[in-house]
């Protein structure tokens, strides 16, 4: 039998709450059909905006916990099977997806809808439910398509900063973060004046009360496994599975 060392089931679980986040309506990735539903799990911050009480919570941890120690078997026994770790993702998904709509209340997964689209930000102009909610005219979609089109390609052209021979330059990433929230800002303007009255209004509230820090929630969404953001929780260190 295979061992899989720590480092790689690391890398997985995180890449599973990617993948688990980005077929989510509403979120970040996948281009605008990213989620939250598992950062619910144990994200501290989006658990506060969700008003999430401490029996949810203790309910919350508990099904990451047990889908931790359920996903280091189901890896050692898919032995490296690409394949079979995408069913695996998938079931864990569906199994996050369960409890959180289980436990979470009505208007807490009101919230949380609304909380994937400010996380999304224009990029949620891309999902087709929020289209669809808006009730958009293939006019106003073809234009919305141009001004992310472009906002795509200018932030990509600015890239992510702070990376370089030197290491790590944290001003220069905060400079980054900065410019590209000016663009995003810039792009969510001109995607509001194709709206008309009623789809402006439409989408305040969906999109609801603004969160104070938006950034919080976005970086919780690659926090992946082992760090206070992630799905999962702090990990602990071993050598490998046996």
């Amino acid at each position: 039998m295979r061992t899989m060392r720590w480092p790689l089931v690391a890398f997985l679980t995180g890449a599973m709450v990617v993948m688990v986040s980005a077929q989510q309506p509403g979120g970040r990735q996948g281009g605008g059909k990213g989620g939250l539903t598992a950062q619910v799990l144990t994200n501290a911050a989006l658990q506060e905006e969700l008003k999430v009480t401490e029996d949810q919570k203790a309910k919350l941890k508990a099904h990451s916990e047990k889908s931790l120690a359920s996903m280091k078997d189901r890896f050692k026994d898919a032995g490296g099977d690409k394949e079979k770790f995408g069913t695996i993702f998938a079931e864990i998904q569906a199994e996050t997806a369960k409890v959180v709509n289980e436990t979470l209340t009505a208007a807490q997964k009101t919230r949380l809808k609304q909380v994937e689209r400010q996380v999304a930000g224009v990029r949620a102009f891309s999902n087709d439910e929020l289209t669809a909610d808006l009730k958009l005219e293939d006019a106003q979609k073809t234009k919305i398509k141009g001004i992310l089109e472009e906002y795509a390609k200018d932030s990509k052209e600015l890239g992510f900063g702070g990376f370089g021979k030197g290491g790590f330059d944290k001003e220069k990433a905060a400079e980054a973060a900065k410019k590209r929230e000016k663009l995003e800002k810039g792009a969510l303007a001109d995607i509001t004046d194709v709206l008309n009255d009623s789809q402006r209004k439409a989408w305040m509230d969906l999109s609801g009360t603004p969160v104070a820090d938006i950034a919080k929630l976005r970086a919780g969404q690659f926090g992946g496994f082992g760090g206070a953001g992630g799905a999962f929780g702090k990990g602990k260190q071993q050598k490998k599975i046996d």
